[in-house]
């Protein structure tokens, strides 16, 4: 049977005491509040329904159900999710890449002091995306045919990337806007993970004039970490939602990135 939760009702239970959360079981997930197909599909009516919500939200479902939690779900800016993830307001953020430093504000499925791959929520690539008839090129270690720089979604490693590089622009954008000014000629070029690049350059006006360059500008692996709270309140249940989280992406995960390819935008 699908779920299907309102946003308003999720709202005041995610930000409940402590104490409520445990004594029912319920964990509180927060992810951006973005449209990123086939990933996560925004709430446009203040509800979240499993086989409408994205195969990521479709996956942290089934792996709850399947223990025996109750998810909940809000949806802000990342730098926001990661802010209450650190306070320990909600319980698990969804998607990010690992780092030593984000340690400190999440924490990850661990083996030998590294992430445990078997653990991991999906393997991408992020593409840059350029103007067809641009003399943007990448080589895998540095860029050549730069005129006005390179912009990622703010927060992202993919940023921290390009500004180590020397070549991020000075301000952030989000991926709609960032393939327009891709297509306006006004952005070298954009980098976006490439399911994600694709559906934005295919469902707009952009496709004519954008592609992707051939050499991906990074892979990685995408973690749902958990908040040390919850972490230090429950470290067996962590570990058996993480482990839940692995089998429902080896059973379902390819369908679903399948299925939510294919859907139309409404």
């Amino acid at each position: 049977m699908p779920i299907r939760t309102s946003l308003s009702a999720v709202v005041l239970l995610a930000f409940s005491t402590f104490g409520f959360a445990d004594e029912v079981k319920v964990m509180r997930f927060c992810y951006e509040n973005q449209d990123y197909r086939p990933y996560l599909i925004k709430a446009e009516d203040n509800s979240i329904e499993q086989g409408q919500a994205g195969m990521l939200t479709d996956l942290v479902i089934e792996a709850s159900r399947s223990i025996g939690i109750t998810p909940v779900f809000v949806h802000y800016p990342w730098k926001r999710c990661i802010a209450l993830l650190e306070a320990g307001q909600v319980d698990g953020i969804y998607a990010a890449i690992w780092l030593k430093k984000r340690e400190r504000w999440g924490a990850f499925p661990m083996l030998d002091g590294k992430p445990d791959s078997r653990y991991l929520l999906w393997q991408v690539k992020y593409n840059i995306y350029s103007l067809k008839n641009s003399s943007l090129s990448w080589d895998g270690e540095q860029f050549t045919g730069l005129k006005t720089g390179i912009a990622a979604p703010l927060g992202y490693v993919a940023e921290e990337k390009l500004e180590a590089l020397n070549v991020k622009v000075a301000h952030s954008y989000m991926p709609s806007e960032g393939m327009r000014l891709v297509a306006l000629g006004r952005l070298d070029g954009y980098v976006v993970e490439s399911a994600i690049g694709d559906h934005l350059v295919l469902s707009t006006q952009e496709a004519q004039y954008v592609r992707s360059l051939d050499k991906p500008f990074m892979l990685a692996d995408w973690y749902l970490p958990l908040s040390h709270q919850w972490v230090a309140r429950n470290p067996e249940l962590s570990q058996r939602f993480w482990q839940a989280l692995a089998k429902v992406r080896t059973e379902l995960g390819q369908h679903l990135f399948q299925r939510y390819s294919l859907l139309p935008k409404s």
